[in-house]
């Protein structure tokens, strides 16, 4: 829109559309309820998963995620507390919530992080780590996910590949404290609470 905080304002169609295949145009965003249009679109999910680097796999009919319905909202994340990440999607019209449990071979470890901020806001928000893990570093910041009528949780999900411990890891909190822990095992929650000296440490089932 040109004029978005015009709620009279109206552009002409701008060229010829094909009813066939569903166009339509209104002059104004306001107008849909009354004109009975709607941006419904009853196409396929897809889901991709990453084999390593830049390389992806299309596995959507396999997943059984393809659901052919009017989709909106989806969150990745540990639904079943068992350290991989599940979906849930949402789709619009009434239609029902789906989970989708990851079943995937467990291979490789992983850590959760539980952050609770006390100087900073309490969830950690904002917060920024840095994880050495066998030869590489894993860099996050805690921003969760905001998609359409859906949010994933404020914590961290962390895999391990076939490193056994997080030689080093690195937190900077929202008020500035900066903090270093060494030496965490693999398929553990680590709770950080800010300012805390240590970890709180518990097994992942």
């Amino acid at each position: 829109m040109s004029q978005p905080f015009d709620r009279e304002c109206a552009l002409p169609q701008l060229g010829k559309l094909d009813s066939d295949a569903g166009e339509f145009w209104v002059e104004n965003p306001f107008q849909l309820p009354a004109s009975g249009e709607n941006f419904s679109a009853f196409e396929r999910n897809r889901l991709f998963l990453n084999t390593g680097g830049l390389e992806f796999i299309d596995a959507s009919f396999v997943s059984g995620v393809d659901l052919d319905s009017d989709s909106r909202a989806v969150i990745a994340a540990d639904f079943n507390g068992d350290a991989w990440p599940d979906i849930l999607v949402g789709s619009a019209g009434g239609g029902s919530l789906r989970l989708f449990e990851n079943r995937f071979e467990r291979k490789h470890g992983h850590i959760r992080l539980k952050l609770t901020g006390v100087k900073s806001n309490r969830p950690g928000i904002g917060s920024r780590i840095e994880a050495r893990i066998g030869d590489r570093t894993v860099v996050r910041s805690l921003f969760p996910k905001n998609g359409f009528s859906g949010q994933s949780p404020s914590q961290w999900l962390i895999g391990m590949g076939t490193a056994e411990r997080v030689s080093r890891l690195a937190i900077r909190w929202p008020s500035g404290l900066k903090q270093t822990f060494k030496n965490l095992a693999a398929n553990t929650q680590i709770a950080l609470r800010e300012g805390d000296p240590a970890p709180e440490i518990s097994p992942l089932k």
